[in-house]
């Protein structure tokens, strides 16, 4: 009972934290919540690169709120209290105990990856609900009963004992496909649950029952949108998604994508806390195949497969720091579990060592990614070139700047605002006061979700104001573009006494119509 109090001042207190942190915070929308918040202002049944889920949350949460930031991101902050209750259910049932539960929940908050993803509207926050939501399920429809009863292994092999089909793997079915719809890497817990199927010789039953295949058929209906979705549009997500894999690389080694993967996971995880998991999934596959023990079993196949997988991945080509999360819930748990039974029946000195400089290294880390001014408190300078925040920094002040401009141009006729990046023309479409429809010209890019929205031809004549992520002088095939073009003075975002970014914007007059960047797409 104690640690359940614990667990609910803890999340009571760091749900308002986030809550207040938004409302006040000092960080701008980052480029990808501009630019799923642009999705909900077209609803559709997929996008280019992801489904459509997150941006129906958006859509929901800013039909309540309105256009703000607050609005945006309220949804990553109840996503993440819902993940650390979650959490701390799993932990609890396989552990028997609530202390197990409380670690477990508590962690991600010690790590800049899930705290980013609890304060920040991204795909991630969703995809690891229904991850979570998976794995809670599947346990559910594998170890226990409609009643709730445990049941042994003479009620599995035995045909009269079989339990009764559960509901369990139909909502297992519903939640994947739900996932599906927010971030494609949901398809990984097919293959985990594949090989925990196959690990635990208690439940290989399953693979000859009816229930798992229409979770499969069931999962597959609830993504059929983005199926359909692409139908209607030559499949440019599949195109898309085997270029940001590089399919066609083939086979090849990269020693520094590799190291860069690794490097990356010691940064958002910290480094103690990241040896923890790693070692959490480690005890938990060797201890659950030795003693054949499901929950084990279960905690290793739906943590290490994925991180092997991205690890693997990283030689052939760059993973991304975020893309190995689905791994980390599981071995959160695990690691949990792990630890409080060395913990508090071994009691080795060099553990609790470990555990202080874990827990030291993770609230440290978290709470300067929250405001990287606090740097400035211990005297060290973080040049802004080198600040990873600078990319949620600045867009209110370009928005404010561009919309002046914009307003002075609409005087003299129709007038529309585009950019050569996606990133800026979401952010300008946001900040911009009014919300104004905003464009992404293709100087050479890759395809990206404006393509199937823009139509520039319905734009000759009009004027325009243009808008880059730099210092540059207009882009040839912008100047060709428009009778005449003006350059602006340098906008600079300052940070900490450092020019943050610089954002360089042009008055353009007469759009003529411009040329698609390349002769090949490139998705």
């Amino acid at each position: 009972m104690k640690y359940r109090n614990y667990i609910i001042f803890f999340l009571t207190v760091v749900t308002a934290f986030r809550l207040l942190y938004i409302w006040l915070g000092p960080l701008d929308l980052s480029p990808d919540e501009a630019h799923y918040w642009e999705w909900s202002r077209r609803l559709d049944l997929s996008y280019y690169s992801k489904g459509p889920l997150i941006a129906y949350l958006i859509a929901f949460f800013t039909a309540i709120g309105g256009n703000n930031e607050f609005s945006v991101r309220i949804g990553a902050v109840l996503i993440s209290l819902f993940v650390s209750i979650i959490l701390y259910a799993i932990a609890k049932d396989i552990f028997k105990s609530e202390r197990a539960g409380f670690y477990a929940a508590l962690i991600p908050s010690l790590t800049p990856l899930y705290s980013a993803g609890a304060v920040l509207m991204t795909i991630d926050a969703p995809f690891i609900l229904f991850w979570g939501l998976g794995v809670y399920v599947f346990r559910k429809a594998v170890i226990w009963e409609a009643g709730g009863r445990r049941w042994g292994v003479e009620k599995a092999f035995s045909t009269s004992h079989i339990p009764h089909p559960t509901p369990y793997w139909y909502l297992l079915g519903i939640i994947i496909g739900l996932g599906l719809l927010t971030k494609y890497t949901m398809a990984l817990i097919y293959p985990c649950i594949a090989l925990f199927l196959l690990f635990s010789k208690n439940d290989r039953f399953w693979l000859m029952r009816k229930e798992p295949y229409i979770a499969i058929v069931l999962s597959i209906v609830i993504f059929s949108p983005v199926i359909i979705w692409n139908f209607q549009h030559d499949w440019v997500t599949i195109r898309h998604t085997a270029g940001q894999v590089h399919v066609a690389d083939g086979l090849k080694i990269s020693l520094k994508d590799f190291l860069e993967f690794i490097g990356s996971q010691f940064g958002v995880i910290t480094p103690f806390i990241f040896l923890g998991l790693l070692f959490g999934m480690w005890k938990t596959g060797v201890l659950g195949l030795k003693n054949n023990d499901r929950d084990y079993l279960l905690l290793f196949s739906l943590s290490a497969p994925v991180f092997a997988f991205f690890l693997l991945k990283s030689i052939q080509a760059k993973v991304q720091a975020n893309w190995a999360t689905p791994a980390y819930f599981t071995a959160f748990i695990a690691a949990s579990g792990i630890y409080e039974r060395l913990f508090f029946q071994q009691k080795k000195i060099w553990l609790k060592l470990f555990i202080v400089m874990a827990i030291i290294t993770g609230v440290i880390t978290t709470i300067i990614a929250h405001d990287t001014r606090l740097l400035n408190i211990g005297e060290i300078d973080l040049e802004a070139r080198h600040d990873p925040t600078n990319r949620l920094m600045g867009w209110e002040v370009l928005g404010a700047k561009v919309g002046v401009i914009f307003d002075d141009m609409l005087k003299k006729g129709d007038a529309f605002i585009f950019s050569d990046s996606y990133q800026v023309a979401s952010e300008l479409a946001f900040y911009v006061p009014g919300n104004p429809v905003t464009y992404n010209a293709n100087l050479g890019r890759r395809m990206n979700q404006y393509d199937m929205w823009q139509g520039f031809n319905s734009l000759i004549g009009k004027n325009a104001v243009y808008i880059q992520d730099s210092n540059v002088t207009l882009p040839h095939k912008v100047g060709n573009a428009f009778s005449k073009c003006e350059k602006e003075p340098l906008l600079n975002i300052y940070r900490n006494g450092f020019v943050a970014r610089k954002f360089s914007i042009f008055r353009c007059y007469d759009f003529k119509g411009i040329e698609i960047g390349v002769d090949k797409v490139t998705y």
